[in-house]
């Protein structure tokens, strides 16, 4: 179908992640040999005790062929969307466009991660379009729960691209800059190639409700706190910040920042004209000392129950400077990012026994989604009437009710496509077909440096079975053994040596050993490795169904 489009006029797309998970956003355009990339997202682990910080796409794909890079677009200021930049430049510097405050996010983190500070970032913003190689590319105003996010037109060679980023249609934004319904439709009339739609919210059904429709429940919730107020958010959710201010400052209370990102967002926010309040709106953590609780707000890192942030600190008594008494209020003011709901809850219980109330999604209206749900979702694909259509920012069973809403609206049913990270789609005119699919996969960030999976893997076998060091002493000249085996369990049983497990696993070892002679060579330390190994690891496996790693180690002396 696609042999009589020529090469050149061709566009293909394909998701580095973001396709059948919530997080790790990352969308590839190529046309030729040029290619651009919009969002670099990073995603949390389920298992954050595995020591594991964030987990980012694999970014092997962009070093295949003669790949021409022309630079990433970042759509809003979301880790989900911004996280894995750092790790992206590192590898494969490029320019950076995104709005003024989503640059400033970015910023932050390439100086955090250190060794990028000559990137190149430059700002977009609606109204002023972009040509990067064959694209041309129109920043979209649209509504989320972070300032300046866009949403993307993107002129190709193989008609237009629109893409949603992430959004909602909300008809009283905080900063009154609404959500471009009249351009949307117009890219509608003169004809959309081809809708990448955010899927998050497409279980939901009605529409997300407004932003600012939380400053009255704030409200409501300080004017009866008869002690501290604590409200926690991600740090990026500016316009919430803002909310609390402008409500502690009503009512007379002080609001202090807790927690770096916090900090850091709020003066952001200050700089780039988001939150605009008289001077002392804001104090620091020592001057709240001085001002009786009733006249304290706190934001507050930690709404994930992350385990060294502000909140969880507070929660568990070991803050340096804020303590938590009964009366005090608290506020969780965000979703239960999917994987944390165990911190999430120990830390709500903690908070409880401090005997704070404690206020969250699932007992009262104090958080909103920043998604788009089912008839938001509607009326964009109504507003722009796209030929194709690809769901995009979900988990699996987001994307097909996507994919189900958008031929409900219309969009024929063999221009749908559902698509998993590393397949593709490619343009030509007014067709399309499925393409050959790219290297996908995803890399782990441990202390600000890359790991791969198989030490994950490693990390939970571990956790799961322990490991059991066995120490042989040999003769360096002779190679005889003369002294052990000794055997020292770690997470297996307990005990160094002196379980009765051990002591069995010892007296099977020393028979093994005593059948291979009186040595093993001058240079047998080698064999005597494997022999340690796998004698042990046959006995774990035949006598107790347990398989701990074993790690042999031959002394010569």
């Amino acid at each position: 179908m696609a042999s009589t489009v020529s090469a050149v006029s061709q566009v293909r797309l394909a998701a580095l992640g973001g396709l059948g998970e919530i997080g790790l956003n990352c969308m590839l355009l190529e046309c030729g040999a040029e290619c651009l990339l919009i969002d670099a997202g990073v995603m949390f682990p389920e298992d954050r005790w595995l020591g594991v910080d964030v987990i980012i796409p694999e970014f092997a794909a962009l070093a295949h062929g003669e790949r021409r890079l022309l630079g990433v677009i970042l759509t809003h200021a979301h880790e989900d969307h911004i996280g894995a930049l750092p790790m992206l430049l590192r590898r494969f510097p490029m320019p950076v466009y995104g709005s003024e405050l989503t640059l400033a996010f970015a910023r932050r983190r390439l100086q955090e991660r250190g060794g990028l500070a000559d990137a190149q970032l430059t700002p977009i913003a609606p109204g002023k379009p972009l040509s990067l190689g064959p694209f041309e590319i129109e920043p979209l105003r649209v509504t989320h729960s972070t300032p300046d996010s866009l949403a993307l037109a993107i002129d190709t060679p193989a008609g237009l691209i629109v893409h949603s980023g992430d959004f909602k249609i909300d008809d009283a934004p905080v900063d009154g800059v609404g959500f471009d319904r009249e351009r949307f439709e117009e890219l509608g009339r003169r004809g959309v190639a081809i809708l990448l739609s955010d899927s998050t919210n497409v279980e939901r059904a009605g529409r997300s409700p407004s932003e600012s429709s939380l400053k009255p429940i704030i409200r409501e919730l300080m004017s009866r706190t008869r002690g501290k107020f604590f409200l926690s958010s991600f740090s990026s959710h500016i316009h919430r910040i803002r909310q609390v201010a402008e409500v502690s400052r009503e009512l007379g209370r002080a609001v202090v920042p807790l927690g770096r990102r916090i900090v850091e967002s709020t003066r952001l926010g200050m700089e780039h004209g988001q939150i605009q309040l008289p001077p002392g709106t804001f104090i620091e953590q020592a001057e709240a000392e001085f001002l009786p609780a009733d006249r304290l707000s706190f934001i507050a890192s930690g709404s994930q129950g992350e385990p060294l942030s502000a909140l969880v600190k507070i929660a568990s008594d070991h803050h340096p400077r804020v303590r938590l008494d009964a009366g005090d209020t608290v506020v969780l003011s965000s979703r239960f990012i999917p994987g944390n709901e165990r911190t999430i809850n120990n830390l709500i219980n903690h908070l409880y026994r401090r005997g704070a109330d404690v206020y969250y999604d699932a007992v009262a209206p104090v958080h909103v989604s920043g998604h788009a749900s089912r008839d938001e979702l509607a009326e964009l694909i109504r507003l722009t009437r796209p030929r194709h259509f690809v769901p995009i920012h979900g988990e699996y069973r987001h994307l097909s009710r996507h994919l189900s809403l958008a031929i409900e609206c219309g969009v024929p049913e063999r221009n749908c496509y559902l698509l998993e990270n590393g397949e593709t789609l490619v343009l030509g005119g007014a067709r399309s077909h499925r393409g050959r699919g790219i290297e996908t996969g995803r890399a782990m960030v441990t202390g600000g440096e890359l790991s791969d999976l198989e030490m994950l893997r490693e990390r939970r076998w571990l956790a799961r079975d322990g490991t059991v060091i066995a120490v042989v002493v040999v003769a360096e000249d002779t190679g005889q053994i003369i002294g052990g085996p000794e055997l020292i369990s770690r997470g297996f049983v307990t005990g160094d040596g002196t379980s009765a497990e051990l002591r069995r696993a010892r007296a099977e070892l020393q028979a093994h050993l005593a059948a291979l002679g009186s040595g093993v060579g001058a240079e047998g330390a080698a064999r005597l490795k494997d022999e340690l190994s796998r004698g042990l690891s046959r006995f774990f496996a035949e006598e107790m169904d347990r398989r701990p790693a074993v790690v042999p180690c031959v002394i010569k002396v």
